[in-house]
């Protein structure tokens, strides 16, 4: 018997460029797809969502995230970037254990569905042994976020897997396709995120990460150009066009130090950008490139980046991304006199976290649209509340991005799943946050051991090892 949801007479705001916003309209849900949206629709047994104080639109996806980092939580709140290499690439990562891997990931990715993000490209780059992996993944899975779960290639400098081979990486990254991952059109799907190329003893190392993805048909997320690239050294995106490594399945980050050329490669190759504006801005690594992005025709993703530090309210992080752009573009086109145009609207904003984000993660065919056909990923703002009443009712998507908080999502649907309700998940809320708590106690318990996060010698010693 087939589950059917209809969601009747909501705000519509399709992201769909056919059929745009449809004021008092309905979504018919039929098993996990988007069947009809139309007005006065009527279904026999399907189950009613009352959506008349409600704007009804596609669930918020996060580009860039790592999950992870969340039993460390705002410990980088005055950190740059360099604190935070030391602080937990090189320090903290090292004390997870599997249990608070699970942990992390399953309260992480229950925390993203509650702010209303359906969809999330998760950098998973503490996979200190197998068994960290799994319980990655089984947390993952559990929660029932859509997922592209990223296998990271980092490592720290000591530990188990720091004496792994690249083979041995390899390896264990086709032992996890074969187990988890036999679908490439599942809820969670994989990723390959290769070493930043810093990293690589040689060219070879990295070729082999990138590689494993295109054997396994897996999209790349890879942390590239990040900062300012030395004197002399060409940038990230050059070296894997160099290679032969350039193709559309590949979604690239953070990007500040990337030349014009390199811009046109990652567009004529079909690939997309993601941005943080939060984690970015804070440590110093520079503006989101999201003006060049949008001259260059390339899609761009926004994401919260690692929630040792940030806030997962995606709504912040794209009201952020957005109100940068501007004051970037202000700049640079009227310099000291007034903006005389806004060179980026809030449907642009909007279209980040939904229909271009999509594309910029390869998963457009499936998600970041109500679309007949698509996902039913699918999120409810409630606008009978404080903090929207009295809404622009003309002007939906102003709305979503001016003044919506994490707080307003109402109801999510993932894969035609309601996993929040009336306010409230679905899910066992206490347990993940019990869970979490006492990793996070775990954790921080070992690193004072250590000396602290930011504790000099410790690190010193991880790096001469």
């Amino acid at each position: 018997m087939k589950n059917k949801i209809l969601i009747k007479n909501g705000h519509v705001v399709t992201m769909d460029a056919a059929l745009g916003v449809l004021p008092n309209a309905d979504v018919l849900v039929i098993d996990d797809k988007i069947v009809e949206i139309g007005h006065n629709l009527t279904v026999p047994d399907a189950e009613i969502i009352d959506a008349t104080s409600s704007i009804v639109m596609p669930g918020l996806i996060d580009g860039h995230r790592h999950i992870w980092q969340g039993a460390m939580r705002a410990v980088c709140a005055d950190w740059t970037l360099m604190d935070y290499v030391n602080g937990i690439r090189l320090n903290a990562a090292n004390v997870y254990t599997p249990e608070d891997m699970y942990a992390a990931q399953y309260q992480g990715a229950l925390e993203a569905i509650d702010s209303g993000v359906t969809t999330v490209a998760d950098y998973c780059h503490n996979l200190l042994t197998p068994e960290h992996a799994h319980e990655s993944i089984r947390g993952i899975k559990e929660s029932g976020l859509r997922t592209r779960w990223c296998y990271g290639f980092n490592r720290p400098f000591t530990g188990e897997s720091a004496s792994q081979t690249n083979k041995e990486r390899v390896d264990l990254a086709k032992d996890l396709a074969r187990e988890h991952f036999t679908s490439d059109s599942g809820l969670v799907t994989m990723g390959v995120s290769p070493e930043e190329f810093g990293m690589w003893p040689n060219n070879q190392h990295g070729a082999e990460q990138f590689q494993l993805a295109d054997e396994l048909n897996a999209r790349v997320f890879w942390h590239a150009n990040g900062n300012a690239t030395p004197h002399g050294r060409e940038g990230n995106i050059h070296t894997l066009d160099a290679l032969g490594l350039l193709n559309a399945n590949m979604t690239f980050v953070h990007m500040h130090a990337t030349d014009y050329k390199e811009f046109q490669l990652i567009a004529d190759a079909g690939a997309g950008l993601a941005f943080t504006p939060d984690s970015e801005l804070q440590m110093g690594m520079g503006y989101p490139q999201t003006a060049l992005a949008s001259e260059f025709g390339i899609p761009q993703v926004y994401g919260i980046d690692i929630t040792s530090n940030n806030s997962a309210d995606f709504f912040s992080c794209l009201r952020m991304g957005l109100q940068t752009a501007r004051c970037v573009s202000a700049q640079k086109d009227f310099g000291e006199l007034p903006m005389m145009r806004m060179p980026f609207s809030a449907m642009d904003a909007l279209s980040w976290g939904t229909i271009e984000g999509a594309k910029a993660i390869g998963l457009d065919h499936m998600i970041g649209s109500l679309t007949p056909g698509k996902k039913a990923d699918i999120i409810l703002i409630n606008t009978d509340c404080l903090t929207l009443a009295g809404w622009n009712q003309a002007d939906p998507v102003g709305t979503v991005i001016s003044q919506a908080q994490a707080r307003n999502v109402d109801t999510v649907l993932v894969d035609g799943q309601i996993v929040k309700r009336d306010g409230k998940l679905i899910a066992d809320t206490q347990s993940a946050c019990q869970r979490l708590s006492e990793a996070s106690e775990r954790v921080r318990s070992k690193v004072e051991g250590n000396g602290g996060f930011l504790a000099q010698d410790y690190v010193r010693q991880m790096m001469m090892s």
